[in-house]
């Protein structure tokens, strides 16, 4: 079985003269991927993000505005943001918590890199995984030379077994915003944002596709 690349259902919406990709998840959140172009659009980096920081809250209201509009979200209560850097970019994961209104915002770090030899041992990995995916804020898989690299941002610590297929398919390539920085920069991006999550639904569902050699 092959994988092809494929997008998830997503909404590309105009806002304030930038277009930004927004996705309404089954689990009610909220995905937003700003390009490196949108961010400077908003006045902004991955950095510079902080509620507490004005630019950073104009940006959200806006965002938010689009979200409602277009896919009915719901931001009224209280909202937990995680921002996590990707392709020059930004991932932006918003989760409804209830209760009265809050915001709260963390910039996620701490990217794993691993390397895998082939698409044979990236297929593999996914099938191996199957439909026990960890709870991850982001993922990303990049073809890098001959090779392909696969990006993490766990969202809880890694499992003894988790470690175990990661250590049995890949190797570890990196660490850090620095590292994944790298490895988007060099690399030729096959999925970004939700990698791991939509290779593995794929084997796990017996889809078919194809992932480029």
């Amino acid at each position: 079985m092959s994988l092809k690349q494929e997008h998830t259902p997503q909404i590309l919406s105009r806002t304030g003269g930038t277009a930004v990709k927004i996705d309404l998840l089954e689990n009610g959140c909220l995905k937003i991927l700003l390009t490196e172009e949108d961010l400077r659009d908003f006045h902004l980096t991955f950095e510079d993000l902080d509620y507490n920081n004005d630019s950073t809250r104009s940006a959200l209201q806006q965002l938010l505005e689009t979200a409602r509009r277009e896919t009915g979200f719901d931001a009224s209560g209280n909202l937990i943001i995680e921002a996590l850097p990707v392709d020059g970019g930004c991932l932006l994961l918003l989760t409804p918590a209830g209760g009265k209104r809050h915001v709260r915002m963390k910039r996620v770090v701490g990217p794993y890199i691993f390397e895998l030899d082939d698409v044979d041992t990236v297929l593999h990995l996914a099938k191996s995984v199957g439909g026990n995916t960890p709870p991850m804020f982001g993922s990303s898989l990049y073809r890098f030379n001959k090779r392909y690299r696969l990006v993490l941002y766990p969202g809880a610590p890694l499992s003894r077994e988790m470690g175990n297929l990661l250590c049995e398919f890949a190797h570890p390539a990196g660490e850090g915003d620095a590292a994944a920085a790298y490895t988007a920069e060099h690399g030729e991006s096959i999925a970004v944002g939700d990698a791991l999550n939509r290779i593995c639904a794929a084997m796990y569902k017996g889809t078919s596709g194809h992932i480029e050699h």
